[in-house]
């Protein structure tokens, strides 16, 4: 008996010595670099922030890392500048960069909006009509939905041979610009347009736009990362739609959840979250918007084109959102 222990004991040693020592396969996902996705701080980027804050992203067992910037224009020059994998944005950011790079590609939309942009003026002004803003000064963040928005309201209310003067400048400074006199009127998106008539809604004159511009925010991932990563960026789109099924079911949690995350009042949610549409999706709307769009910038010359309008279909990617299971997928 004894000697037959002897046999066995240095197995067992060796056995326990392995159990310690190789991880498992969920010590390995702990241990896992994280994907680091940029993230818009806009009510936009909910569904991201509900998947962090209730550890779907772990349930599906993907490591992430959200960095919070403001603006998509921001978050996606993170992602170009190899800061981070991935990145959200609108597709107006995805079609001015598309004239310069050809090395990114959107994976989905995740969220769509008709009123998260607003054209804001004070009321001393007297600027009550699109016309009048002939000769003034516009504020806008250069080559973002918000350049976009200001033109394409022009167009749509038939005031597109009015002539203003485009102001660029950060986010943060359009507030401070229009009530200081800078400029005479803002494109600005949200949470921004309602903080600034929380505090000086006696001299916010606001143009009706909503139904003007119809936004979506993607998720932008580099080329160069698509092939290694898919696994991963499948796994997050399946994180993402499982939180966006918890928005639709617990929208007053959900915006508690978003409130704390952005830290603002649940009110300032409120503002606008009638207007979002939370769903995953790649279809030939998003194509014609960046056609559209293109179009508009090359005619404006907005945008320096040898080639003419880009070929967007070369910059959607749909593998990941169909492995993720979504049907939404029309291309």
């Amino acid at each position: 008996m004894i000697k037959k222990l002897s046999l066995i004991l240095p197995f067992v040693g060796i056995a326990i010595y392995l159990a310690m020592t190789v991880p498992t396969e969920t010590s390995m996902e702990e241990f896992a670099a994280p994907v680091k996705i940029a993230m818009s701080t806009t009510p936009l980027s909910s569904p991201l922030i509900i998947a962090q804050e209730l550890a779907l992203f772990d349930k599906h067992k993907v490591h992430v890392e959200l960095l919070p910037v403001r603006g998509g224009h921001r978050s996606f020059g993170m992602m170009s500048d190899d800061e981070v994998e991935l990145a959200t944005s609108s597709e107006s950011v995805v079609m001015f960069n598309s004239f310069s790079r050809n090395d990114f590609t959107v994976l989905a939309s995740f969220v769509e909006s008709d009123n998260d942009l607003k054209l804001l003026t004070l009321k001393s002004s007297a600027i009550t009509d699109a016309k009048l803003l002939e000769g003034k000064n516009v504020g806008m963040i250069e080559s973002s939905a918000s350049e976009f928005f200001i033109y394409a309201y022009m167009i749509l209310t038939g005031n597109k041979e009015v002539k203003f003067n485009r102001i660029y400048m950060e986010a943060s400074e359009l507030g401070p610009a229009l009530l200081s006199g800078e400029v005479d009127a803002i494109s600005i998106w949200e949470p921004l347009g309602y903080q600034l008539h929380k505090e000086y809604g006696d001299q916010i004159s606001q143009f009706q736009t909503k139904g003007i511009y119809n936004l979506s925010f993607n998720l932008i991932a580099k080329k160069a990362t698509l092939e290694a990563s898919l696994d991963s960026y499948v796994k997050i789109l399946a994180a993402i739609d499982e939180a966006q099924s918890y928005i639709a079911q617990n929208p007053e949690r959900s915006k508690s959840i978003v409130s704390n995350f952005l830290n603002i009042p649940v009110r300032e949610l409120e503002w606008g979250w009638s207007d979002y549409l939370f769903r995953l999706s790649l279809s030939n709307v998003l194509l014609s918007n960046l056609q559209t769009q293109a179009r508009w910038a090359i005619a404006t010359g907005s945008v320096t084109a040898t080639q003419g309008v880009p070929d967007f279909r070369l910059l959607i990617d749909g593998r990941a959102l169909e492995r993720a299971g979504n049907t939404d997928t029309h291309l």
